[in-house]
């Protein structure tokens, strides 16, 4: 958690392009974004990125695996469905991009993050490759590959029927990421996933890609195709328009009105309690933190998080709530146990709160 003097106030909102002189770095910011994605001329050479991919094959091989999924950037993570290709996105192949991702997208992705990230598409395309999915052995294990995929899946935390990588329980969300959050675990180097599953029925999983990857690791992949989904070089919009309709795609509207003032005003300080600092610039200052954390351990979709955090903020601050300084980790745990609580009663009623 954040001490007293890390409290900070940070707006993250796309700039305004027409605003007044701004500053070299403002300026470089702003051409930034109204840049075309495509005109960028991103690629994968030279950059960190080369490296981590290049990690990724030496894992491959460390595993007995001579396939090599090719990769390039597109918009997001991801596989073509039933493409042995990897995708990652644009702006991790560029410093300044990434800098923006994290003001503007929420997230940035650590390098230890852009590990697991590779090392779970691997999975994909390793199971697209062999057409695994295709076989009764696989459907036994994983269950049916052709089951809809469901954004809002409800996931129960702390299954012990699945393996733990990705947040939000995310092996949970349909067989074919179960599949490839199982490899993930498996090709993690120092993983000793024996041990660690031992006595959950995730583990007959492991043991599948295991016996799986010592019959064909060395052997010709069924499918060969290369072809892309959306190539960085096709990306005719700007990365401000890129950023503006993912916040488009990823808001939720919620009604939630002044239900949770009865909480606020009993979490926070009064607006005229003496010696006090704004509530609403702590609740700013840890929301990034906050939104991870919750997202983490309740598996409930990242952007009804974002939006019942921001609620919170805004009604924080219409009401002008009030911290003392030298309680701002008890204020921080409530907060955060609120959340969690408000998070849960979502995951299982969909509803955050009965009002009849």
């Amino acid at each position: 958690m954040l001490s007293t003097s890390q409290i900070t106030f940070r707006e993250k909102t796309l700039a305004d392009p027409h605003e007044a002189e701004e500053s070299p770095r403002r300026t470089e910011r702003e051409t930034l974004l109204q840049a075309r994605i495509k005109d960028l001329k991103l690629h994968l050479q030279g950059t960190p990125l080369e490296r981590h991919i290049q990690q990724l094959y030496t894992e491959l091989e460390a595993k007995g695996i001579s396939f090599r999924p090719e990769c390039y950037l597109s918009d997001q993570w991801g596989c073509p469905s039933g493409v042995p290709v990897i995708g990652l996105p644009f702006y991790l192949a560029d410093p300044r991009l990434h800098t923006l991702e994290a003001e503007l997208g929420g997230d940035a992705e650590t390098e230890s993050d852009i590990l697991m990230y590779l090392r779970h598409e691997a999975g994909h395309a390793f199971n697209y490759a062999y057409r695994l999915y295709d076989t009764e052995e696989w459907r036994k294990v994983f269950g049916d590959y052709s089951k809809p995929y469901q954004d809002d899946y409800k996931p129960r935390p702390f299954s012990r029927k699945y393996v733990v990588h990705i947040s939000g329980w995310y092996a949970q969300k349909h067989p074919d990421e179960d599949f490839a959050e199982t490899f993930a675990v498996w090709l993690t180097p120092g993983m000793d996933w024996g041990k660690r599953y031992l006595g959950w029925a995730a583990l007959k999983k492991l043991q599948y890609v295991d016996e799986v990857i010592r019959r064909i690791g060395r052997t010709p992949p069924a499918v060969q195709l290369a072809d892309r989904d959306l190539d960085v070089e096709q990306m005719e919009e700007t990365v401000s328009d890129h950023y503006r309709q993912r916040q488009l795609e990823e808001r939720v509207e919620l009604k939630l009105r002044e239900h949770l003032d009865h909480d606020l005003l009993g979490l926070f300080e009064p607006a005229d309690a003496p010696s006090a600092a704004s509530a609403e610039t702590l609740v700013r200052a840890e929301r990034q933190a906050l939104i991870q954390s919750v997202t983490r351990y309740s598996g409930v979709n990242r952007a009804v998080i974002v939006a019942l955090v921001d609620h919170l903020l805004e009604r924080t601050a219409a009401l002008r709530l009030t911290v003392q300084l030298d309680k701002t980790r008890e204020y921080l745990t409530k907060l955060t146990s609120l959340v969690t609580a408000l998070a849960m009663n979502y995951l299982y009623t969909d509803h955050f709160f009965e009002v009849d």
